[in-house]
């Protein structure tokens, strides 16, 4: 199965915000991003959840990456390139 996993509180910069798995159950799901910064999957104040993805519904865009680097363009016209 496929999950979305994600936080139910309030993330701090640095930290897990979500993620797609597979897995074959919900906890699986959950305790495959345990490692990462922020995260506690177990016990009182759990802080993740999984959803199954509906793989069977329309399509659904799971994940896109940017290249967040500046262009030259905007690195010589941004006053938060310029010092």
């Amino acid at each position: 199965m496929i999950y979305n996993v994600t936080r139910t509180d309030d993330v701090q910069p640095g930290e897990f915000v979500s993620a797609v798995v597979i897995a074959p159950g919900k906890d699986l799901a959950r305790r495959s991003v345990a490692h990462l910064p922020g995260v506690k999957v177990t016990g009182k104040g759990r802080n993740v959840t999984a959803e199954p993805l509906d793989t069977t519904g329309p399509v659904r865009l799971v994940s896109v990456y940017e290249d967040e680097t500046p262009t030259l363009d905007d690195a010589l016209t941004s006053d938060e390139y310029q010092s």
